[in-house]
């Protein structure tokens, strides 16, 4: 459908990726339709899994989508390569993949063409999808008409293939597809040509994964694969979990795991692959609601935006996600939470605060929101010393680390512990923990100590400009 191109945006000094329609495709307006549709259908979801869009329009007839840059190869390429991978790694892939589909049919918006080559790996940060090309929108209308199939052939859900309306359980059994072609380094069905491969999966049982496969994992793929939609997991946040508790070692009941059985996704931290590619890091970036700009924001892109899509710039390399964990009580007695009952954001050094009306999303326990800093022009704030997220607990608890999980690399931050919360940062004392150049996770080891609220002072923010928060733990 296009070329997709290196580029430098000479204002923000920063690579981008563009990618161009192919000339000759762009007489046919249906074509046109559906390159714009994956710029407007990206441009609204807002996820460190999911490849930022930052402008499209057309230049001397030529139509562009100008995409944050992943350095890194794509998940086909990585099979092609390596061969099938290993259980975890595999497992890490699949998740990422689910959490960054959730956001997208959370916002109304199912793929449709979830397959290796739309699933980015770069070698630290998460896994991304991106090639919205042919996503729909709920209640909005189809690219193609009735009865028509749309999508890559071996990657369709049944009902793709028969031509059916498709929701985000469509997407599930592609992720299903994904899992066991990375583990077993083939398709669950096979035929001679791409149609025939697709239409084996309507009346032919998938093939067993490789001896050796955990169990559990098995059975989360069959469940993927099941032909009726209503015997899948029932959404990509219910699959994500079972992929979780997996990773965890806990058990999971493939068969009667639900929305409101599953316990909230805990983030786990991401390694590099096995053999690190030269090349700058990767900054995620995502686009946010606009909000209004300070002396200290990044300037507006300088190019056209399309229609009425207005697209937020400097999104957030990093995240962070925070809910309640137990702790064991000091005399070995039953498990006390640590219930959170407030955050706040910390901006004493001047300023306009850090965006105080987001501090709870940061404590919601749900994925998809986040509490954010400013953007500043430069990773050290802008000369700044800093500006954080205030954590209160309901009662005084026993602490021990501070895990943080991030979506980009190279920030840094000092964790600090009091009985209270402090107006300035010298009321806080003294830091108990820091980190430099932290990358997608990082530990703090605060020792032991009870302390009633923690501190995250941020003090470096990824090249973007921008940290977001979205999840740490308490231990």
């Amino acid at each position: 459908m296009g070329t997709v191109w290196v580029a430098e945006d000479t204002l923000l000094a920063r690579k981008v990726a563009v990618k161009t329609l192919h000339p000759e495709l762009s007489v046919d307006e249906a074509v046109r339709e559906r390159f714009r549709n994956e710029a407007i259908s990206a441009a609204g979801l807002a996820h460190p899994g999911i490849v930022t869009t930052y402008d499209t329009g057309e230049d001397d007839g030529t139509a562009y989508i100008v995409m944050e840059l992943v350095e890194g190869p794509n998940l086909r390429v990585l099979l092609d390569e390596r061969g099938p991978l290993e259980v975890p790694e595999a497992l890490r892939i699949a998740r990422g993949v689910a959490l960054a589909l959730e956001v997208a049919h959370q916002a109304g918006i199912v793929h449709r063409d979830v397959k290796p080559a739309n699933v980015l790996v770069p070698p630290v940060g998460p896994v991304k999808v991106t090639d919205f090309g042919i996503a729909k929108a709920s209640g909005s209308g189809d690219l193609t008409g009735a009865g028509t199939i749309i999508g890559t052939a071996r990657y369709l859900a049944p009902e793709q293939v028969r031509g059916e309306p498709a929701d985000g359980r469509a997407d599930v059994y592609a992720v299903g597809l994904l899992l066991h072609e990375m583990i077993a380094g083939s398709l669950p069905f096979r035929g001679d040509t791409e149609m025939q491969t697709a239409l084996s999966r309507l009346s032919v049982v998938p093939e067993p994964l490789p001896a050796g496969t955990p169990a559990a994992v098995a059975s989360i793929v069959a469940r993927c694969l099941a032909l009726d939609p209503d015997d899948r997991w029932p959404s990509a946040h219910v699959l994500a979990g079972a992929l979780d508790a997996v990773m965890r070692g806990d058990a999971v009941d493939a068969g009667r795991t639900t929305d409101a059985t599953i316990s909230p996704v805990r983030a786990v931290p991401t390694p590099p692959l096995p053999q690190e590619r030269p090349g700058p890091r990767p900054q995620p970036a995502r686009p946010q609601p606009a909000r209004p700009q300070s002396a200290r924001r990044g300037a507006a892109w300088p190019w056209a935006i399309l229609g009425a899509v207005v697209l937020g710039l400097g999104a957030g390399g990093g995240y962070l996600i925070i809910q309640e964990l137990s702790k064991k009580g000091a005399g070995g007695g039953g498990d006390i939470p640590v219930k959170i009952v407030e955050a706040n954001d910390f901006d004493p050094l001047g300023g306009d605060g850090e965006h105080s009306d987001e501090a709870q999303f940061a404590i919601d326990a749900n994925a998809a929101t986040e509490w954010s800093t400013e953007t500043y022009r430069s990773q050290d704030l802008g000369g700044k010393a800093g500006v954080g997220l205030v954590v209160v607990f309901a009662t005084a608890a026993d602490i021990s680390s501070i895990e943080v999980d991030a979506g980009g690399s190279d920030w840094s931050a000092e964790i600090y512990a009091a009985d209270r919360p402090a107006d300035s940062l010298a009321g806080w004392g003294s830091p108990v923990a820091s980190g430099d150049n932290l990358g997608t996770s990082a530990t703090f080891d605060v020792g032991s100590r009870s302390a009633g609220a923690i501190l995250i002072w941020i003090t470096r923010v990824p090249e973007s400009g921008r940290l977001d928060i979205v999840e740490v733990r308490v231990a």
